[in-house]
């Protein structure tokens, strides 16, 4: 996995690793979001290894040890 930050529209930066294929993404972050707000935050950025990408919100958990595993479809790289 490689270190990365994920901003979902209008939410907090938020750290931690992701696994990448294909046009998904697997976010492993090292705490968990607001549920309540994290349902109106579809469209966001990934940022890993200084390059970001758009992504859109698939599917969201907490995790049992207080972070979240967060799955992302990938729009397609920015320039940067």
């Amino acid at each position: 996995m490689t270190k990365a930050t994920l901003t979902l529209g209008g939410m907090n930066e938020i750290s931690g690793e992701v696994e990448t294929g294909g046009d998904y993404a697997r976010f492993t972050g090292s705490e968990a979001l607001d549920e309540s707000r994290i349902n109106d935050a579809h469209e966001g950025e990934l940022s890993i290894d200084g390059k970001a990408e758009r992504v859109v919100l698939s599917s969201y958990r907490a995790t049992d040890e207080g972070g979240c595993e967060i799955t992302l479809r990938r729009i397609q790289p920015q320039m940067t």
